[in-house]
């Protein structure tokens, strides 16, 4: 019986096994699995969250831990990166400099160290005090950072930090120690200021180069954290400072000197409302010096003394100081437009011969001026200039044979060539500022107004666009983006970025260019630009007298763009000089400051010098020998600082010009 029952007992349990293995069937274990990775997966998730807020937010949070922990932290400063010519000149450097920082806390700390910390930094700095450093120590007893002195260089911090090494002699100079920062320099003081800026509040800048790549020039602070551990023995961890990176511009110093040294003499002696100057490679874009005449030191950008007398400051508001020195800061090869003149000549003489509306043998009768929609628009000869072949309406200037050549364009065909030119559009320059100008579209663009256009009078463009423009149509049609900055380093070298010099678009094809610059010679040897010529040079340019608004005030932009060789140019230099004083509408002027810069750098740059001497006898010159007819348009471009008042019955076509 007992053999029977265990027996029985055995066979009931193993039903009750086997039952229980039954609980784990492989649909639960499937459900087990997925669970398992799903866990597995939110734990990767948590873990890149973690490393996320870690990367992000390590240091803030690192503050913090290290506060609850008896912390200290210093910054450690970064440096900001250098700018350089193209020679590797510095033209902007940051210099290190110190703060210096008193610590009450640590000198109330024992009655001995008051007395003698006072006494050592009222001999090492003059400027300093004995009563009021003693007042406040005491009204900031319990400060640890109290800043006294800022931004010393390391030869007046050297005395104390002497007497402070000194343990032996000086055991009782405690609770002060030196903030390290950096103060941004500009080793030639005024050079090439409004091309440069300058920086503020530390790092920041608005202005100029270092306005255009403030990130780039800037890094990222390092910080040094120090803690008393639960072993309470202090602990430090440093996260170093990374520095900005370097600029390498495209200016160089030398032809920049020149052209600023050249601009202050002629300034001297020919007083106008304002000068500017660009000097270009025509064959990569790259500036090589951009100069206005009023310059301001980068060292003390806010200081109105060079253009205004004392008492003239005086008088001024805060608001009228801070509107002088936005002006004075104003980079006017960029952010000045005006109407462009007798420069605009080759232009439309180069659209009409790719479009084949003119032949290279064709000829025009200039008979003093032009007829058109009812009104009468004159040539800079009253007289005429006669039977004049396409290449002589440049030479002369021809006000009258542009109009015939610019009607046979046609608007639509002459507005898309303008923008293929790059007038009505910002350059892109790596510089912050640029104005676009005012064209008129090619809906918009009446007889007059074309016929006008056609010898760069009624539009407005920028000192760049023309310089830019000109650069294609002397070097065989290729345009190039203009810039400042070749490329940009890491403080080690590195390359981080390299400009390149890409052809951003063809404007005319080899054939026409070649023309243009043979016609662009005839200008300085048998035309209007006689001034503009140098001895053992073969130079090609353009002059330019554009009557600015309102008509009839006797006031004009004088210009002159030339190239040197004319064949196979290697530099453009392009002058402007805005309302002279003395005969204003004289653009022999612009060609005569051409002449004085280009006969420094040409020699500087090394272009081949031949036996050339340019003897031009011409009496042809751009200015009217009459009052000129011009029609005023009702043309307005307050982003350039261009405007005119215009009468109700002018609204409507200066709404179209828009």
């Amino acid at each position: 019986m007992a053999g029977q029952k265990k027996e029985r007992v055995q066979k009931e349990r193993v039903p009750q096994k086997h039952a229980v293995r039954g609980r784990f069937n492989r649909r639960m274990r499937s459900k087990l699995a997925v669970t398992f990775i799903i866990i597995v997966l939110l734990l990767f998730a948590l873990s890149g969250i973690i490393s996320y807020i870690h990367f992000e937010s390590g240091d803030k949070y690192t503050i913090q831990v290290l506060d609850q922990q008896q912390s200290a932290s210093k910054v450690i400063p970064y440096k900001r990166g250098d700018i350089l010519d193209c020679n590797g000149n510095i033209l902007a450097t940051s210099i290190k400099v110190y703060n210096l920082i008193l610590d009450p806390k640590v000198i109330l700390d024992d009655e001995r160290y008051e007395e003698p910390t006072v006494s050592a930094l009222v001999q090492c700095f003059p400027e300093l005090k004995a009563d009021e450093l003693h007042a406040v120590i005491k009204e900031r007893s319990q400060s640890s950072y109290v800043v006294m002195l800022k931004q010393l260089e390391y030869n007046q911090i050297e005395p104390f930090k002497q007497l402070q090494a000194d343990t032996k002699n000086n055991p009782f100079i405690k609770g002060v120690w030196f903030e390290e920062e950096y103060k941004r320099k500009y080793p030639y003081d005024t050079l090439a200021s409004t091309v440069l800026g300058f920086t503020y509040d530390g790092n920041h800048a608005d202005w100029g180069l270092e306005g255009y790549y403030c990130d780039t020039l800037n890094g990222i602070n390092g910080r040094t954290f120090s803690y008393v551990n639960d072993d309470n023995t202090t602990e430090e961890i440093t996260k170093p400072a990374v520095d900005g990176n370097q600029v390498n511009s495209t200016l160089d110093i030398m032809i920049q000197q020149i052209v600023e040294k050249k601009l202050a003499e002629f300034n001297k002696t020919e007083k106008a409302q304002s000068m500017s100057v660009l000097v270009m490679n025509p064959n990569t874009g790259a500036i090589l010096a951009m100069a206005n005449d009023e310059t301001y030191n980068l060292n003390n950008p806010r200081d109105l003394s060079t253009m205004f007398s004392e008492k003239q400051i005086a008088a001024m508001s805060e608001e009228e100081k801070l509107d002088a020195m936005n002006q004075m800061w104003r980079n006017e090869c960029i952010s000045n437009t005006f109407e462009p003149g007798s420069t605009m000549k080759p232009f439309t003489v180069a659209m009409a011969l790719e479009e084949g509306k003119v032949q290279e043998s064709d000829t025009f009768l200039c008979d003093g001026g032009e007829t058109v929609g009812g009104r009468h628009i004159s040539c800079s000869s009253h007289e005429g200039h006669g039977k004049i072949t396409l290449q002589q309406s440049i030479t002369s200037s021809c006000n009258d044979a542009l109009m015939q050549i610019g009607l046979k364009v046609g608007a639509d065909i002459f507005s898309t060539y303008q923008s293929r030119f790059g007038f009505g559009l910002k350059t892109g320059i790596d510089l912050k500022g640029e104005a676009s100008g005012i064209l008129y579209s090619a809906g918009n663009i009446s007889d007059v107004t074309l016929a006008t256009n056609s010898f760069g009078q009624n539009f407005t463009v920028n000192m760049l666009q023309i310089a830019a423009g000109y650069c294609s149509l002397v070097n065989g049609g290729n345009y190039y983006t203009p810039h400042l900055v070749s490329r940009i380093n890491t403080v080690n070298g590195g390359l981080v970025e390299n400009v390149a010099d890409d052809v951003v678009k063809q404007t005319v094809t080899p054939t026409t260019s070649k023309f243009i610059n043979e016609a662009l010679r005839t200008v300085v040897t048998k035309g209007t630009g006689a001034k503009a010529a140098i001895d053992g040079y073969e130079v090609a340019g353009k002059t330019g007298t554009a009557e600015k608004l309102p008509r009839g005030n006797n006031q004009y932009v004088l210009s002159f763009i030339g190239s040197v060789p004319y064949d196979d140019p290697e530099v453009v230099c392009y002058v402007v000089i805005d309302t002279p004083e003395q005969n204003p509408d004289d653009s022999g002027k612009a060609a005569q400051l051409f002449h004085n810069i280009m006969e420094e750098v040409l020699p500087y740059m090394n272009i081949f010098k031949t036996d050339t001497k340019d003897k031009n006898d011409s009496k042809l010159t751009d200015a009217y020998d009459e009052k000129p007819e011009i029609p005023d348009v009702g043309l307005q471009d307050p982003e350039g600082g261009y405007t005119e008042e215009t009468t109700a019955a002018q609204e409507e076509t200066t709404t179209a010009a828009q």
